[in-house]
């Protein structure tokens, strides 16, 4: 089970209901989200390491060519 939270002085709170029994030891692994570019950093190293490439023709065609509405000022 994987939930997230966030620390709120000396407490952590919980954003989802658990299902678990009052009394229940837990145990809690903390990750701290960096930032945007960390997250992008370590996505890219993470494709990296498992080889995954995707070929550029994979997104042609997609967008919408069409020059849209008029627009009147």
């Amino acid at each position: 089970m994987q939930v997230k939270g966030i620390k709120k002085g000396r407490t952590i709170e919980i954003f989802e209901d658990l299902d678990i029994p009052d009394g229940q030891e837990i145990s809690l692994s903390i990750e701290t989200g960096g930032g945007f570019w960390q997250r992008l950093q370590s996505f890219r190293q993470e494709l990296e390491s498992e080889d995954i490439w995707i070929e550029p023709d994979v997104f042609e065609g997609v967008r919408d060519s069409s020059p849209g509405r008029e627009v009147t000022l």
